[in-house]
């Protein structure tokens, strides 16, 4: 099916029905004037036509399942009060609130550290088997795409110059892109950190909480805490 041949309603029954898409940064994807229950609830309400009651319910199932904490206390939150970790999480929720056939992941974890970054990675794994559904990685991490493809598609200005299995575009490349892309990867193994360096930072029982706030008055009810009681030492070198 030639989906830029198809009419605006019928792409719209596409558009986040069959097809959904996550992007590299959710902060601009995220209605900042919005709640995160309106956020996913809108989806399951155009699609699905589902009750106020209804979305609010399949909305926390969702946010359960991409391991949002305290789900319920997150209904309210907007999305500058999520760290960049849950509201990819967020975002992810809302992508599958319709349970595509097809997950598109645009650079879904460059944003992220890298703790972050591969938690995400096993979610999307797992959804993807949950739902049973195809996902369409976009990425330039070759360490990504060992771990969570099963066929590659190389591109270069736009065009795919190569494709097949990823164990094969791996252990034989054929095009001399491909060649270069593979051969600009690291090799070897860092040296080993001096454990007598100076230590030129450190900080004891770090925290960074962002503050709940609920009611007409905004008053703070609890914190989501990003950091709680962390103790760090940066050595020189």
């Amino acid at each position: 099916e030639n989906l830029l041949a198809l009419p605006a309603g019928a792409l719209r029954q596409v558009r986040g029905n069959k097809i959904s898409m996550i992007f590299q940064e959710p902060m601009t994807s995220l209605n900042p004037l919005h709640t995160i229950e309106q956020q996913v609830g809108e989806v399951l309400k155009i699609h699905r036509g589902l009750s106020d009651r209804a979305a609010r319910e399949r909305v926390l199932d969702l946010l359960d399942k991409v391991g949002i904490d305290d789900p319920k206390g997150r209904l309210a939150c907007y999305p500058h009060q999520l760290s960049g970790g849950q509201r990819q999480r967020v975002m992810i929720a809302m992508a599958l609130a319709n349970e595509p056939d097809l997950l598109i992941a645009d650079e879904p974890t460059t944003a992220l550290d890298v703790t972050i970054q591969a938690q995400i990675l096993d979610l999307l794994a797992k959804l993807k088997a949950e739902f049973n559904m195809a996902m369409l990685l976009i990425t330039h991490d070759l360490g990504i795409v060992r771990k969570m493809a099963d066929r590659v598609c190389v591109m270069n200005n736009g065009e795919i110059v190569e494709r097949g299995a990823t164990r094969d575009i791996f252990a034989s490349p054929q095009h001399p892109y491909t060649k270069h892309l593979l051969a600009s990867e690291p090799k070897g193994s860092p040296p080993p950190a001096n454990a007598k360096a100076k230590i030129i930072l450190e900080a004891k029982d770090l925290r960074v909480w962002f503050p709940i706030r609920r009611g007409f008055l905004r008053h703070t009810v609890g914190y989501i805490k990003a950091v709680d009681g962390i103790d760090l030492a940066v050595k020189e070198g």
